[in-house]
This record gives C-alpha cells, structure tokens and sequence, in this order.
C-alpha cells in the first residue's frame, strides 16, 4: 500500500490473528491517516463496481415514550451513522460525532457485488473519558477470512480516530444483521445494531434465487426488534456500575423506536424529535401489493409476532432459503404467529388485501386506510411505561383506498402524501 503507510507481511497477519484487538492500539498499524495498516481511506479502493460505505462510531440519545424528557431525546446511546467514504476522519468528527443513529442504517449488497465498508470511531462526546473501540461484526455471515468478521480476539477493533477497511464479497442471498463486537453486551444494549441483506442474482425484488418468482415482492421493509433496559444506559452516562445479571427490560422497540412512534414517518419526513431514529416501521402498502418483511432480532429475548388480519408466509430463516438442495421441495411455510430468537432473522412475505369499508377506515396525509397491526403477542410488551394506551414492539400496515402509493425507490420508504 503506497504513502509511506507500514506494510503488512504474511507473518503480520499471522500475529493479527493471534493477538487480535490489542495490536491494533499498539504498533502503528492504524497509521496517522487513519485507515487500518497506515494507508488513506483514498488509497482503500474495492474493485470497479464495487460498492463503498462508511459507519460512524460515535455516541448520543433517543426519544422514548414515557421518558422524562420526552418527546425530547435522553436515553443515552451508543450507535452507527453514514458519512462519505471520501471525507477525512476530522470532518466526520465534526460532523457527527455525539449524532448517533439508532438503529445503524440500513445497508443492502448485491450478490458477488464486493462491498468495501470503512468504520471510524470517533469516540464519545458523553463520556469523552472513554476510549472504547468498535467493530463491525457481519452476523451470520459466511465470512471465510477472521480479518474482517469484527470478533476483536481473532481480528481488529478499531481505536479512537481511527478507520478500518472491511471487505466483503457476499455469496449467499438473505437478510443477516451487524453488530458491534467489542464488548458486546454493553455495545448491543446500547444501540449498535442494524440490519444488512444481500439482493439475489435473480433480482432487486426476489428475497432469494428462486425458479419460480416464489420469492418476488414490489415492497421491502427491514423490521430490526430489540429490547432496552434503561439503567445501564442511564449508569454509563452518569458514570454508574450495572450489574449486567439484574437485566430486566421495560422497553420493546422495533428499528429504534416504541410504539406510537414506530409509525410515525421516517427518511426525509421523521419528526424533529425522532431525528435520531430515523427508520420507520411503518409499513405503507397499496391493496395487491406484495410485500417482503426482512426480521432481524438483536436483544436477549425470545419474541413472538402476530400481523392479525393478513397471512404471513415465511421463505427464508437465518440468510438459508426454505427449499431443498435440490431446489425441488418447497420448504416455506404459513404463520399466525412468528417466533424469533436472539440473532435470528425470517424473510416473510404477505400480501395487502383488498380496500373495504366493512373494517374501521382512517386517514391520514395519503389517503383512507385499513389499519393491521404488527405487534408482539405479549400484551406486556405493547406497552411504555408510564403512559397509557397501546406502546411498544407494534407497527402498523396501512392498506390504502385506490391504490395511490408510487413504486419504493428504497426499503422502509414511507409517504407523506400521495
């Protein structure tokens, strides 16, 4: 690697894997510029056609319902956040750091596209005392080199102001998710998690490689469930212990936020103080329409969902198609009710029914709708503490008269207006 960055030899990364994170703070293989084994971000160029993404590591604070300050943001959180891959890790300070995103943004690869991801910590505005490092671990990823699977004992953590180049060539379609991997049960709590997918040959709108359109669908949603216990959120900012046994949630989300807000907008259109959140779950659908619902579950606990009123039909488990090897036997299967456990994803499909006026009818900026709802069968999770009514790991399908939604341009797109 050229600019006078140190250069790697085969027992370099020999003793990379031996010693794993603890040789990356020391040594000078993240040089002065910034990037991993002294090189620029510039000089981390994938293939032509590749595709180039940047995570921020930093620090901030979401909104919760039935928190004191809201609709403000106050939980302290850690999380991901998207800048250029081409700017300098000063400007990315400037630009984002204590601006955290939860969930991390959403990140869809093509099959046998290569994928360079750069992350950069640029540490806690918060806790500036903190000198923690980050890592990007590709959950259930068929990742067959230890360097970039993001577990910091076999690979590398990245330090303060500092950027690592990781490089993937994914070859099995499905919805996977990323985490954190550096002390990972702090750093999943505390927000940073995501949902990744990779598009089929077959396809932007095929969930898989199917020969026989089994899979197509005309809208996508990543749904990514996790749960929140706010004391280790409110130690670590206050400079509190947590005993991690006595974890015990009182909030249910899903992409990041607790119902009502899961339905609000999100994109261009999220509400000031949901800024920091700004996937929604809301899933707007036109009547026929075949959607695709890509569920990631990151938290500690087992959840159960239920889309009562539409059937569901579940194609894929864990990134593996449901059909055998042979391609012959139709493994996929109908569901009430979808059971998922920690660090599992389903691929499920369902389609819009028809409009009517036979069931409730509301409306909003789009038009009028029928109203399903997503939500966890445990009635103790549909709630927020503190505030009445219906709360927590819910969602809402909206199925609109007339058909006026457009085509998605992008997966969770939501619709101020038609």
């Amino acid at each position: 690697m050229s600019g006078g960055g140190q250069r790697l030899s085969r027992k370099d990364f020999l003793v990379l894997g031996g010693l794993g994170a603890s040789t990356v703070a020391v040594g000078g293989l993240l040089g002065k510029s910034g990037l991993g084994f002294g090189g620029s971000v510039a000089e981390a160029q994938p293939a032509p056609g590749a595709m180039r993404r940047r995570l921020v590591a930093t620090d901030g604070h979401i909104a919760l319902p039935g928190r004191p300050a809201y609709p403000d943001p106050d939980l302290y959180v850690f999380g991901f956040v998207e800048a250029s891959p081409d700017d300098s890790i000063a400007k990315v300070t400037q630009d984002f750091k204590g601006k955290v995103q939860v969930p991390a943004p959403i990140l869809g690869v093509d099959e046998d596209q290569e994928f360079l991801l750069i992350l950069t910590n640029v540490g806690l505005l918060a806790r500036p005392d903190l000198d923690d490092s980050h890592t990007v671990h590709w959950h259930g990823f068929r990742n067959p080199i230890a360097l970039f699977d993001g577990v910091p004992e076999v690979s590398i953590a990245v330090p303060v102001y500092r950027d690592f180049p990781y490089v993937y060539k994914p070859r099995d379609e499905g919805t996977y998710m990323y985490h954190c991997h550096f002390e990972d049960s702090e750093h999943v709590q505390l927000g940073m998690t995501g949902v990744v997918f990779v598009r089929p040959d077959k396809g932007a709108h095929f969930a898989y490689d199917d020969t026989d359109g089994s899979t197509a669908f005309e809208r996508e949603f990543t749904l990514l469930l996790n749960e929140i216990d706010q004391r280790p959120h409110d130690g670590l900012e206050q400079i509190q212990e947590f005993v991690w046994s006595d974890y015990e949630p009182q909030y249910w989300i899903i992409n990041g936020r607790s119902y009502p807000d899961t339905a609000a907008l999100g994109g261009a259109n999220t509400p000031t103080n949901l800024t920091f959140q700004p996937i929604s779950s809301l899933m707007q659908v036109n009547p026929g329409d075949r959607a695709l619902m890509r569920l990631v579950n990151l938290g500690y606990e087992q959840q159960a969902m239920q889309l009562v009123g539409i059937p569901m039909k579940v194609v894929g488990e864990d990134a593996t198609f449901l059909r055998s090897a042979d391609g012959l036997t139709d493994l996929s299967y109908g569901a009430h009710t979808i059971y998922i456990g920690p660090g599992e994803s389903r691929d499920i499909l369902f389609t819009a029914p028809a409009f009517t006026t036979s069931a409730p009818v509301l409306t909003d900026g789009v038009g009028n709708y029928n109203q399903y709802l997503f939500a966890n069968r445990s009635s103790y999770k549909n709630a927020n503490p503190g505030v009445s009514g219906l709360g927590g790991q819910v969602t809402e399908v909206r199925v609109y008269q007339g058909g006026p939604l457009p085509p998605q341009t992008e997966p969770n797109q939501t619709y101020a207006s038609a």
